[in-house]
């Protein structure tokens, strides 16, 4: 069994890749991400930011709804938003700056986590169906995401959308 240091050694080392097919890049231009979550039960992603709520369709990257005003006022650790647009009257659970958090697996076994070998530095691992952990198997990561701080990492309730939120949005789905 290889030593902590050695399993940090080789992660650390582990550059972000595309996942691979069936996965598919959405290219997203949204900054000043607090926290993101999707409708409970659909692949719509509702993005909060320091300027307001949108909620977006990742399959075809257009935003379905987007206000300057949300329910968050006062709430100083916000978990959760009133959906708007093809969500409204649903309350959305969110992941981000202060807590909360997203689906870490898909109905098909697909699992992603968040691996920190340099703390505070992250990294995001994608890791494929009856594949081993980054901790078992490092030298074989597949790496996704390297570079700001995550926010939130997870799938939609379908699993065909993988989201990873830093103060940017990055976006693939299936």
């Amino acid at each position: 069994m290889a030593s902590f240091a050695d399993i940090r050694a080789a992660l650390r080392a582990r550059t972000a890749v595309e996942p691979p097919a069936p996965w598919r890049g959405r290219p997203m231009r949204i900054g000043g991400i607090t926290a993101v979550g999707f409708a409970p039960g659909t692949d719509l992603l509702v993005v909060l930011s320091h300027n307001g709520v949108g909620v977006i369709d990742p399959f075809t990257a257009q935003t379905l709804g987007r206000s300057d005003d949300d329910d968050t006022y006062g709430d100083h650790y916000p978990v959760a938003v009133a959906g708007i647009g093809p969500v409204a009257g649903i309350r959305i659970p969110l992941a981000g700056l202060w807590g909360g958090g997203l689906r870490t697996f898909t109905p098909d076994g697909w699992r992603v986590v968040v691996i920190a070998p340099d703390w505070p530095g992250e990294k995001v691992a994608l890791i494929p169906p009856g594949a081993p952990g980054p901790d078992e198997a490092p030298e074989s990561a597949l790496i996704i995401h390297d570079d700001d701080p995550i926010r939130a990492a997870g799938f939609s309730d379908s699993g065909r959308v993988l989201v990873v939120a830093t103060s940017r949005l990055h976006l693939w789905t299936r």
